[in-house]
C-alpha cells in the first residue's frame, strides 16, 4: 500500500494508532464472541508497531482457542466443512469481504478462511481450523490496514523507557478492553482509550447437520 499525505506525529500519532489498533481488535472480538464466549489464548497481543509501506505502521495479533482434556471445549458437532460455511455465513452477514475458504487434500484435516475488513483497519485476517480425535483448536491471525506514521516513532511514543516484553496477559475474553502502551497498571505517554461497549449477543452458532 503506497501511502501519501501528510503523516501524524506526536499526540496525533498515538491516538490515531490507538483507535485503529482499538477498532481491529473489536472487530475480530465479534468473531471469538460468535465462536466462543471465554477465555481465549493470547499468541502475540499486537501491541508493536512494524513498519509498512513507504513510512507506515501497521499491528498484527493472534488469538487461539483449544479445546483439551483440562479444557473441555469443542467444535460444534458436524464437518469441519460445515462449521467452516457458518463461519463464512456469519462474515458475510457483519460486513466481511474478499473471504476464501480453502481445504486441503494429502490428509491434512485443517481449513482456512481468509478474509479482510478494512472499515475495521483489518487488511487480512487468517481463521485456522484444526479438528482432531482428542482436541480442537481455532486460531485467528490479524494484520491491521497499514496507516500513514512512522513506526519507530510510535514505538517511542507508546514505549519511552523500551519494551521489555512480558508484559501482555497469556489469555484474555473477547470483551476485555485492549490496553496500548504501557502495561496495563503503568502509566502511558497518552491517553487510555476509552472502553469499548460490546452489544449483548444476538447470534447463535447455526447447529451442523
Amino acid at each position: 500500500m503506497t501511502l501519501t499525505g501528510c503523516a501524524p506525529t506526536g499526540k496525533d500519532l498515538f491516538t490515531q494508532a490507538q483507535t485503529v489498533n482499538a477498532t481491529a481488535k473489536h472487530a475480530v472480538a465479534e468473531l471469538q464472541l460468535y465462536l466462543f464466549d471465554g477465555e481465549w489464548d493470547v499468541d502475540t497481543y499486537g501491541e508493536i508497531p512494524e513498519s509498512c509501506g513507504a513510512d507506515g505502521y501497521r499491528f498484527k495479533f493472534s488469538r487461539s482457542k483449544v479445546g483439551s482434556k483440562n479444557d473441555p471445549w469443542r467444535l460444534p458437532q458436524g464437518t469441519v466443512d460445515a462449521q467452516a460455511e457458518d463461519i463464512t455465513a456469519w462474515l458475510e452477514e457483519h460486513g466481511w469481504t474478499g473471504i476464501v475458504f480453502r481445504s486441503y487434500t494429502g490428509g491434512v484435516t485443517d481449513v482456512t478462511i481468509t478474509t479482510r475488513k478494512p472499515d475495521a483497519h483489518i487488511d487480512d485476517l487468517l481463521i485456522t481450523i484444526s479438528p482432531g480425535k482428542n482436541l480442537d483448536a481455532i486460531t485467528l491471525d490479524a494484520t491491521t490496514t497499514c496507516e500513514p506514521g512512522n513506526a519507530y516513532g510510535l514505538r517511542q511514543l507508546m514505549f519511552p523507557n523500551g519494551y521489555e516484553g512480558a508484559t501482555t496477559p497469556q489469555s484474555e475474553h473477547p470483551t476485555a478492553e485492549p490496553f496500548f502502551g504501557m502495561a496495563p497498571d503503568s502509566p502511558t505517554p497518552g491517553p487510555r482509550p476509552d472502553p469499548i461497549t460490546y452489544p449483548t449477543p444476538t447470534d447463535t452458532p447455526t447447529p451442523n447437520p
